[in-house]
């Protein structure tokens, strides 16, 4: 349906084990942004990540709900990343990955040996143009983390060393072993694209004509929200972090959460097919 429009980059070092030989360089955020190609990507270096933004959320629909791209040029020479998601931009949730491939030998930077079938919810497990699926079903109930509603997604390089100092570990404390060391540029995962297939329908009226009516205040507050709007009906809805629905009802200009835990919170208020969502903080 998309792909993303923003992405901010922090490059990892070349080899994690050589402080001294520099970061990661190839590429720039730019590259991660719009469409596939299998040609143009940024690396992100030992340890590195890549943060990608949307137009519109993602969202937790049929089937796998986005897809990450890599430049992998033969099926056993995988560069592999961890991934995670937010809803909000700051707190964020990694998809539980296996890896089974053998951890006794590593895998030089030049090798193709590794096993995609030994490969799961693992960024970079299939070929350049091929993308690699993720199911936000699977961290459906995750709190602090609405899977309507996924703002950012991250790639973090897998440091694909098997020694213990700077090894990282599958969901069942499994080694990773992939391409390394990769002393080059061109260092660690290469972020081709992040692509949408389930992503939640923009507000056609929200910015110009809803949302020009409409304010919710104060942003931070202890007790009371207040609902300034010249409609004459609208619905109020407010979620939790964990996209838990804890107010519902109609017509109404004053929310009292004294109720409420202290947190963030997501007043919706919808009029028809249009809604406006804003972010509240309960102290």
């Amino acid at each position: 349906m998309n792909w993303a429009v923003g992405c901010r980059v922090t490059r990892g070092l070349q080899d994690i084990s050589n402080p001294g030989g520099g970061y990661a360089s190839y590429g720039d955020s730019s590259k991660a942004i719009g469409p596939a190609d299998g040609a143009d990507v940024v690396s992100l270096g030992d340890a590195g990540s890549a943060t990608l933004t949307f137009q519109s959320p993602v969202t937790n629909g049929p089937g796998y709900d986005f897809c990450i791209f890599e430049n992998s040029f033969d099926p056993g020479f995988l560069e592999l990343g961890f991934v995670e998601v937010s809803s909000d931009g700051i707190n964020y949730t990694r998809f539980p990955a296996t890896c089974n491939v053998q951890n006794t030998v590593q895998i030089g930077p030049f090798d193709t040996s590794s096993d995609p079938a030994k490969i799961n919810n693992l960024a970079g497990k299939y070929i350049a143009n091929y993308g690699t699926p993720f199911d936000l079903q699977e961290l459906a109930g995750t709190p602090g983390l609405d899977v309507t509603n996924i703002t950012h997604i991250r790639v973090i390089d897998v440091v694909g060393c098997i020694q213990p100092q700077y090894a990282r570990y599958d969901k069942n404390n499994n080694i990773i072993n992939d391409l390394w060391a990769t002393p080059f540029a061109s260092s660690g995962f290469d972020l081709d694209a992040v692509g949408v297939m389930n992503q939640r329908p923009l507000g056609i009226r929200e910015s110009a004509e809803f949302g020009s009516r409409l304010h919710i205040y104060p942003s931070v507050t202890k007790d009371e929200v207040f609902i300034s709007c010249n409609e004459n009906d609208f619905q109020i809805e407010i979620k939790d972090i964990s996209g838990k629905i804890v107010f519902s009802r109609g017509m109404i200009r004053v929310i009292n959460l004294k109720d409420l835990e202290s947190g963030i919170y997501f007043v919706t208020v919808k009029n028809g097919e249009a809604s406006v969502t804003r972010k509240i903080v309960k102290q």
